[in-house]
């Protein structure tokens, strides 16, 4: 039985695998090269974003506070105003929607810029709050990982936290910031399933692991940021750790179900991890301007917590 459930996730595994690498067919900047978009572009530079003789810009004078504390500059608010002139064009011819810069187009909300990823992560941070605060109320101070899950906690409140930042205001800062959150939360959950296994009692091995841990994030991070920023490395790594971790904590679930039986509750979140991530390959204009499969993703994750620190 044993065996035949072990099968059964590599098999699950494997699949999601391959449905990850397949490359995906995305019209990247398409609609930033059109002339239509390239001309507004121009004449909203020349109009707006030229100082007069007190070195001021008409975009200068009439910026709602709101884009100014979001730090929108006239060149950013030319391509977003742009790229909406440029949509209007398109769909008075019937043509497909076209992605800009390599992303989708989202009406902003009070100069966010994309509402349902930042809503969508701080859904996730609260999720993480308030099962903390279930956890500390149901488990001993006395049981060994009863600590350390808090430094889980604190790890994936950081990642949500640069989520909700990236997602609101996209900059190269913000996106350096959610991939760092983002690497730091994958990466400890493949570390937290090693010294479940290992336990706390082999300090040397405990230590030698946290070690290794430790140098590969840093090792990871500054290629990432000081050597070359490689998108796609960055995603594969991540899409190769978390696949380590989820089938790491299946087994374990397999090996332990029968003596403990909860362990069904860290399966089903094995699980969900692999259907939710599905959202990640499917990629479709955002539906009413908002609603992309990234954004879906957000909001699906927000429902793991709640079995997972049960």
């Amino acid at each position: 039985m044993r065996v035949q459930s072990i099968n059964v996730i590599y098999k699950l595994i494997f699949l999601v695998g391959i449905l990850i690498f397949l490359p995906t067919n995305t019209e990247a900047s398409a609609g930033d090269r059109t002339q239509a978009f390239q001309d507004c572009l121009y004449f909203c530079r020349r109009n707006n974003c030229t100082a007069d003789t007190d070195g001021v810009t008409h975009y200068d004078r009439v910026q709602p506070f709101y884009l100014k504390v979001l730090q929108w500059d006239c060149e950013e608010e030319c391509k977003y105003f742009c790229m909406w002139y440029t949509l209007d064009r398109f769909a008075k011819g019937s043509y497909w929607v076209p992605q800009f810069y390599g992303k989708w187009p989202f009406v902003r909300i009070f100069g966010i810029q994309e509402p349902a990823s930042t809503l969508f992560s701080l859904l996730n941070l609260y999720s993480h709050v308030k099962m903390i605060r279930t956890f500390r109320g149901d488990a001993s101070r006395n049981t060994p990982f009863f600590y350390f899950w808090h430094i889980y906690f604190l790890i994936c409140v950081n990642s949500w936290i640069c989520s909700t930042v990236f997602h609101a205001r996209d900059t190269p800062t913000t996106e350096k910031l959610d991939y760092l959150g983002a690497f730091a939360m994958v990466l400890f959950s493949l570390y937290a399933l090693i010294i479940r296994y290992i336990g706390f009692k082999n300090k040397i091995l405990v230590g030698a692991v946290s070690l290794f841990f430790a140098s590969f994030y840093y090792h990871h991070i500054y290629n990432l940021f000081y050597v070359a920023f490689d998108y796609n490395h960055n995603m594969n790594v991540n899409i190769l750790v978390g696949t380590l971790q989820i089938t790491g904590w299946l087994i374990w679930c397999a090996v332990r179900h029968k003596r403990q039986p909860y362990v069904w509750r860290c399966s089903a979140t094995m699980f969900l991890v692999i259907i939710t991530t599905l959202l990640e390959v499917i990629d479709f204009p955002p539906l009413l301007k908002v609603f992309d499969a990234h954004s879906l993703w957000h909001l699906s994750t927000a429902v793991l917590p709640v079995l997972w620190y049960r």
